[in-house]
């Protein structure tokens, strides 16, 4: 029975079912960094005390009483998970089914087409496409009002709880499953980046080639540099406006107006926003070009950044500035002696966050690039499609190496810039 490979659909299978686990896998870190970050704002560890005080049990006491206020914070990433999920191309192109394809990647291919009629229809598609976004947002929030009037009578039964290990157990088991196939897509990648012969069914390679690696990476170069430029710049933008609006916030007292706007790249699908953005591009005579590829990218880290920064930004104490004011200091020199050195670490990590959301970028250097500007998630969508996998699995490497060391300075920076103040270390903590 090991003479052949299994005849098995494992991805491009009609039913989704690898698209389905794949979007779970990818989404699961951010749902999950954002529920780290909102966790600050509903005093999770007291409210458990309090409710482990009254005889409830731990997981009991959760989902009674944190849970439902946890969940007002998470709705609107959740909200632009969903968007992202219904109209994902990237993911779909690899491990979605193609006969027929999902609707975003149909409407893609209509949007490269030559053929006006074709163009046209493809934008029918993305109206067709915010339609279902906008269908699926209500359906899901039809579900929260059905949900919450199910266990209305459980959250206030006063029940204590009890029985709860197969419900840690089972939760347990599917984040294990999740980070598991992280690491596992992860150490395969690594596998083939340096395999030379690699045949069913060896457990492991039975040749291994450096120099093959080499040759990957000389030739993923220029893609590289594209990448590291444009997220370079993307996120410095980004935080620079995201610093200049929440520091102008904090000067006026009063919240920023409008923040529907900042987060309509993230609701709307990328699809339907970027047929506007394109023939915006197309009229002032900079699609393809670098700069425009860069400002399409900044249009969705802005977001990400905002999202990252504005929480510990506005929980910084403000007693802080108003002592610094009081001993004459002005506003300007504040942000740069106090505020930012203060939150350094929420800062770096937000640039950190708006370089990764701009690597991953698919749909927008597509649209804005017109197919002349290379980055590594554009080649490795592109090569995908063929027979190579050790420059596939070289370029999705690199794709993933640039983030983690996005945030591995942004978690070692600022101890190693106040390694000499103590006082400010433990700040920092």
């Amino acid at each position: 029975g090991w003479t052949r490979p299994p005849d098995l659909a494992l991805v491009q299978d009609p039913d989704a079912i690898a698209l389905t686990l794949g979007l779970v896998v990818k989404e699961t870190p951010f749902l999950f960094l954002m529920t780290l970050a909102a966790l600050g704002q509903v005093d999770a560890r007291r409210s458990i005390l309090v409710a482990r005080s009254l005889g409830y049990r731990p997981a009991t006491a959760w989902l009674k009483v944190v849970w439902p206020r946890l969940y007002r914070q998470l709705r609107l990433p959740l909200f632009a998970v969903l968007a992202f999920c219904v109209s994902v191309v990237d993911m779909a192109l690899i491990l979605g089914p193609t006969a027929p394809p999902t609707l975003a990647v149909q409407i893609t291919r209509w949007a490269g087409d030559p053929d006006p009629a074709v163009r046209a229809q493809g934008a029918a598609g993305a109206v067709l496409l915010l339609a279902l976004t906008l269908v699926a947002i209500a359906g899901w929030l039809a579900g929260e009002r059905l949900l919450e009037a199910c266990l209305r009578g459980w959250r206030t039964g006063g029940g204590r709880g009890g029985g709860e290990s197969p419900l840690r157990w089972i939760a347990g088991m599917a984040a294990a499953l999740v980070v598991g196939a992280a690491w596992l897509a992860l150490a395969g990648l690594a596998l083939w980046a340096v395999a030379d012969a690699w045949r069913f069914p060896d457990p492991l390679p039975t040749a291994w080639s450096v120099r093959r690696l080499g040759e990957a990476v000389a030739g993923a170069w220029r893609p590289l540099a594209t990448t590291l430029g444009i997220g370079a710049v993307a996120a410095a933008v980004a935080l620079a406006l995201v610093v200049a609006c929440l520091e102008h916030e904090s000067r006026r007292r009063r919240p920023v107006q409008a923040l529907w706007l900042l987060y309509l790249p993230l609701l709307v699908p990328q699809l339907v926003f970027l047929y506007g953005v394109q023939q915006l591009l197309v009229r002032l005579g900079i699609d393809g070009s670098w700069l425009a590829v860069a400002w399409v990218h900044l249009l969705f880290v802005l977001p990400y950044v905002f999202l990252s920064l504005s929480d510990p930004w506005r929980a910084l104490d403000e007693r802080y500035r108003r002592s610094a004011q009081a001993l004459g200091a002005s506003p300007g020199r504040v942000l740069r002696r106090i505020t930012l050195p203060l939150l350094l670490r929420p800062v770096l990590v937000a640039l950190a966050v708006g370089f990764a959301v701009s690597v991953a970028q698919y749909l927008p250097t597509l649209f804005a690039g017109a197919g002349r500007v290379e980055t590594l998630t554009t080649e490795a969508v592109a090569l995908a499609a063929g027979g190579d996998r050790r420059v596939v699995a070289v370029h999705a490497l690199l794709q993933a190496v640039l983030p983690f060391l996005g945030f591995a300075a942004a978690l070692a920076l600022p101890g190693w810039l106040w390694r000499r103040r103590a006082g400010m270390r433990t700040l920092l903590r």
